[in-house]
């Protein structure tokens, strides 16, 4: 007591502003930790470049979208991409999931340009920046690919009689003129949900603790995409017979442009 009683004026001020500026250095990093941590909450955002490609082969319908997320405020993790494709004409739905990531970079080697892929798979992204979701989104089920892959494998046996007996080029005429090559084409027609018009896609994320927010696009399927697509039927059904001659297979893969699609707002 008689310590204090002796002190100054100006020390009591001085030792008050010390006590009171060691207590702020103490609370005000902790009260920035909780406000992080408890109070805000990350705020996603998806950005697409605008590309897309589409695909249709033995896996069915599937899709490549390029894209980017920010988390603004906090820092969050990305737990899954989905997303629903409808075709406007006919309101029919394709639900796919994230499937595979596909690394921005692409290499040259010796003329071909060869980009690496990855199974998708959670991703954090820091608190006020970006990340790359360059993503293949497919039915997680195979539902598609398990028909075309039977309906194929209907085709087998004619396949490999033809095969024993001709040169390639008169096996595939002989191979598209058979009855069962129309009738199993015409089946994969079917499961092909890719046709001329517009579509819809609305990319769902899932991030945070139980966090989701869905970004409206949309995109146009040309005659020509159609048209390429539409040749990847026959290539489908003619894989096996190229793999007993040892040709190379090719299945187009057009791509498309997407865009941010308008919505009503309540």
């Amino acid at each position: 007591m008689e310590n204090i009683a002796s002190m100054t004026e100006y020390e009591i001020i001085s030792t008050t502003i010390s006590i009171i500026a060691l207590t702020l250095s103490i609370l005000i990093p902790l009260l920035q930790w909780i406000w992080r941590k408890w109070i805000v909450k990350a705020k996603v955002k998806y950005y697409s470049t605008g590309q897309a490609t589409l695909f249709f082969n033995k896996d069915g319908s599937y899709i490549q979208i390029n894209g980017i997320v920010e988390s603004e405020g906090k820092t969050t993790t990305i737990k899954k991409i989905k997303i629903i494709v409808t075709r406007k004409r006919d309101d029919l739905k394709l639900n796919l999931t994230w499937s595979h990531s596909v690394s921005p970079v692409s290499q040259s080697i010796l003329g071909n340009y060869v980009q690496t892929t990855e199974l998708s798979h959670p991703f954090r992204v820091e608190a006020d920046n970006f990340a790359c979701a360059f993503v293949v989104y497919s039915d997680i089920f195979n539902s598609s690919g398990i028909k075309i892959r039977n309906i194929c494998a209907n085709l087998i046996n004619e396949t490999q009689e033809i095969y024993q007996e001709i040169n390639y080029n008169q096996a595939l005429n002989r191979l598209l003129t058979s009855a069962s090559y129309i009738n199993a084409k015409g089946q994969i027609t079917n499961e092909c949900f890719w046709e001329t018009g517009k579509y819809a896609v609305d990319i769902i994320v899932e991030y945070g603790e139980q966090d989701v927010k869905s970004f409206p696009y949309e995109f146009y399927i040309s005659e020509q995409n159609y048209f390429e697509l539409q040749k990847n039927i026959d290539e489908i059904l003619i894989t096996q017979l190229k793999i007993n001659y040892r040709v190379n297979s090719y299945f187009y893969a057009p791509q498309i442009e997407i865009r941010e699609r308008k919505t009503d707002k309540a």
